[in-house]
């Protein structure tokens, strides 16, 4: 078992195909139940951030190819295959503190600061947390809140 494994990491091409916006999930149930009957498929991935596009994991095009025949919402297959490390890095989480910049206005979604909106000072994403200026104080007003409480509004 193990050594199939390796070699399916070693041999296994991504193969990303086109499909209507909006109905990536439902081609991606039929090609789960065709990939069932077919011995080269390994995965089959829908992004989120990709919006009509779904990647297939199989041992080679002639794989992909056959199960896709004939399912109605596919438009067709990008030429050549993508490389593990851009699957690998559509799938990452990236945190929303991430893009926050000291100046960016943010909004306040929860605490008792709620609704109000706020100027980022700085950003410390090993506590997950961020000190902001809190716009409509009548005194310049700095709190540290949790990343989770804030929304990016605005670029500085």
């Amino acid at each position: 078992m193990a050594s199939t494994e390796s070699k399916r990491n070693l041999t296994s091409q991504f193969a990303v195909l086109r499909t209507i916006s909006g109905k990536e999930l439902n081609v991606a149930l039929v090609l789960e139940l065709r990939a069932s009957s077919e011995p080269g498929i390994y995965g089959i991935l829908v992004p989120s951030d990709l919006k009509g596009y779904i990647i297939v994991e199989s041992d080679g095009i002639h794989s992909v190819q056959k199960i896709v025949k004939g399912v109605k919402h596919v438009r067709g297959r990008i030429a050549g295959s993508i490389t593990y490390e851009e699957v690998e890095r559509l799938l990452k989480v990236k945190s929303p503190l991430e893009e926050l910049q000291p100046g960016d206005v943010v909004e306040v979604v929860a605490g008792p600061f709620k609704g109000l909106k706020a100027t980022v000072r700085s950003v410390n994403l090993a506590k997950n947390e961020v000190e902001v200026e809190i716009l409509e104080a009548a005194y310049p007003l700095k709190v540290f809140l949790p990343g989770d409480n804030v929304k990016p509004v605005g670029k500085g």
